[in-house]
């Protein structure tokens, strides 16, 4: 199989918010014929606020974890470029990988009616104890892109709001 490169990117970041855009253009069409009325107007901003603010804050917390990193992954390795460095995990120093995912993507579904639907990530824990976070902001569905690694145990928990803690 081919190699993954995983890198944070404006077209990741369109990727993983394709569902909310098409609902913000269907919303702005529908105030459109409404004639933008005073309290549609007002309506659509406070749900769309309140929508926001939880994916703001999940956004910044996964850029300030995931920030300088690359992946590339491979059948029997994982390859991770941070600041100048190179680091090699082979499959056989894997314990497991643990995927975080909202109940949408945990279905595999592709369709989000919230922001934060979209947002998950995966924690690679390590033998030696040592974790690696890898988040949405690499890839729209982390899952699928570290599938291609071998003979690793896969956990899926599903959460509403997939904060790192």
């Amino acid at each position: 199989m081919k190699d993954k490169i995983l890198k944070i990117s404006v077209l990741n970041f369109l990727r993983l918010h394709f569902p909310t855009i098409i609902l913000i253009i269907i919303g702005i069409a529908v105030l459109y014929y409404l004639k933008f009325d005073e309290h549609f107007v007002q309506v659509f901003l406070v749900i769309w606020i309140i929508d926001l603010l939880p994916a703001i804050y999940l956004h910044v917390t996964y850029f300030l974890i995931n920030k300088g990193e690359k992946y590339e992954i491979r059948d029997n390795e994982l390859i991770l470029y941070k600041k100048g460095e190179v680091l090699t995990y082979k499959n056989e120093e894997v314990e497991k990988i643990i995927i975080y995912l909202s109940p949408a993507l945990y279905k595999n579904s592709d369709f989000h009616l919230l922001m934060i639907e979209s947002y998950h990530y995966a924690v690679i824990e390590l033998k030696t104890g040592e974790k690696l976070i890898l988040t949405c902001l690499f890839t729209p569905r982390v899952d699928k892109s570290l599938k291609q690694i071998k003979g690793v145990l896969f956990e899926k928990r599903k959460r509403l709001f997939c904060y790192i803690g």
